[in-house]
């Protein structure tokens, strides 16, 4: 035999050797996560599965089910000075006449409608306000005359 191959042989053994030891530690490991990793695989189209069976039962139940009326609710309503200012040109009120619905002064709807941001108001005030959100401009004008008394009739006062 020629002492080249023997020399080459032993350094591949060697060299094998070696990489096997080295390859070892995490071919153990990846050995322990490979039926970790296909059980996770397994569960997570099971659960995928049930995702889009569930999402069909919703569609369908919100297809069977009326549309709830929406309902604004007052005591979580959001008004700000802008909104104010919105709200009376689009009623076609002065500050005054919008303040006689809203039960205020007309000094009170000019701060409102300067100021930024949410308004912090009273119950019966938020209440008139959001009463008045969803009336035009006829309706406004009614309300407003029933509010205003009638000129030329004077409460009359008795005096002792």
């Amino acid at each position: 035999m020629n002492i080249a191959q023997v020399l080459k042989a032993e350094i591949s053994r060697i060299s094998k050797r070696e990489a096997k030891a080295l390859i070892s530690p995490i071919r153990k490991a990846s050995a322990k996560v490979r039926p970790d990793v296909a059980d996770l695989k397994a569960r997570l189209a099971l659960m995928e599965k049930e995702v889009k069976r569930l999402n069909v039962l919703v569609v369908n139940l919100a297809s069977t089910q009326p549309a709830p009326a929406e309902a604004p609710e007052e005591g979580r309503a959001w008004i700000s000075g802008k909104g104010v200012k919105a709200l009376r040109r689009k009623t076609g009120l002065s500050q005054k006449e919008f303040g006689m619905l809203a039960g205020v002064s007309p000094r009170a709807v000019t701060l409102w409608e300067s100021q930024a941001g949410m308004l912090k108001l009273r119950d019966a005030t938020k209440k008139a306000i959001m009463a008045v959100r969803g009336v035009g401009k006829v309706e406004a004008r009614k309300r407003l005359a029933e509010l205003v008394p009638v000129k030329g009739k004077k409460a009359s006062r008795r005096r002792k």
